[in-house]
């Protein structure tokens, strides 16, 4: 079995799963072609009209991802389509008797390429089943195999920008957990009543959980459980920092945390705090909740 990769080397992103089965190409391009067998590992019950320019259908969703079109389709060798905004591409190649299948999507939101890639993991191991004549075992929840692609993905490295006013610091990740309990991760429980700690009003003191006793700034702005902004007191890093919990992939919630500074000594202290102390934290802790 090979790694996803990452494919940023083209106009959009793009993942590319790669698997091999014992099978004849034939049998294969059937199986990730016909309604009855998509339906056992695709992630959707899914109908193609197999000419340039027929439609796809996929059950279970609305809107613009209930549909798409065949791109290109030369069977039994590829077959390119879109869902939603999204283009995948199959991709067959006769090994004698085997078979190697490589899968790619490609998209816009690049936050969301581990989670794009886990899920393409979990529907070809259901391939391989379906191919053997078996009922695909359960997929579980993967969220170990996904905080490791976001990594391998370099999808946890911030984004940092310096402009004539200072830089800015902005980490996005996509999460394995709600928007509420991303927000209740955040601001921690109480250390010595065990309580969950509440967010701050507007103007009052913002500390963290884990040291109370150290301030970290006074609220901005707060709309609980989606935003929640500081300004950063004096002796931390950075001059404002904003939290915002967004959708994600269906996953889990998206989250955005923002630093912005005017002294570039504390930038690399502001990356560190926010990356590992906050960013990180809340990932990893989400990541057990949902395992």
């Amino acid at each position: 079995m090979t790694d996803p990769r990452l494919l940023t080397d083209r106009e959009r992103p793009a993942v590319r799963v790669e698997r091999r089965y014992d099978h004849p190409i034939d049998r294969v391009w059937r199986a990730v072609t016909a309604p009855e067998s998509l339906a056992q590992w695709f992630p959707s019950e899914a109908e193609f009209e197999l000419e340039p320019g027929g439609r796809v259908r996929f059950g279970g969703f609305e809107g613009e991802s209930a549909s798409g079109a065949v791109l290109e389709v030369d069977p039994p060798r590829y077959l390119s389509f879109t869902w939603g905004g999204d283009r995948v591409d199959f991709e067959l190649r006769a090994e004698g008797e085997r078979t190697v299948f490589v899968l790619t999507q490609h998209f816009d939101d690049l936050g969301g390429a581990a989670s794009f890639a886990t899920g393409w993991e979990m529907c070809l191991a259901g391939l391989s089943d379906v191919l053997a004549g078996a009922e695909p075992a359960p997929s579980g929840s993967a969220v170990e195999r996904h905080e490791e692609l976001v990594a391998r993905f370099g999808l946890d490295e911030p984004e940092v920008t310096r402009t004539g006013a200072g830089w800015h610091v902005r980490f996005e990740r996509q999460l394995t957990c709600s928007a509420e309990t991303a927000w209740d991760l955040f601001f921690g429980v109480d250390r010595d009543s065990g309580e969950q700690r509440r967010a701050p009003a507007i103007s009052e003191e913002f500390r963290p959980p884990q040291a109370p006793e150290v301030l970290l700034g006074t609220a901005t702005e707060v709309d609980a459980p989606r935003v929640f902004a500081f300004k950063v007191a004096a002796g931390e890093p950075g001059d404002e920092v904003r939290l915002r919990l967004g959708e994600g992939t269906g996953h889990g919630a998206r989250l955005f945390l923002e630093v912005r500074g005017g002294d570039e000594a504390e930038l690399d202290e502001a990356v560190e705090q926010w990356g590992a102390g906050a960013v990180a934290r809340i990932a990893g802790e989400a990541a057990r909740l949902a395992a």
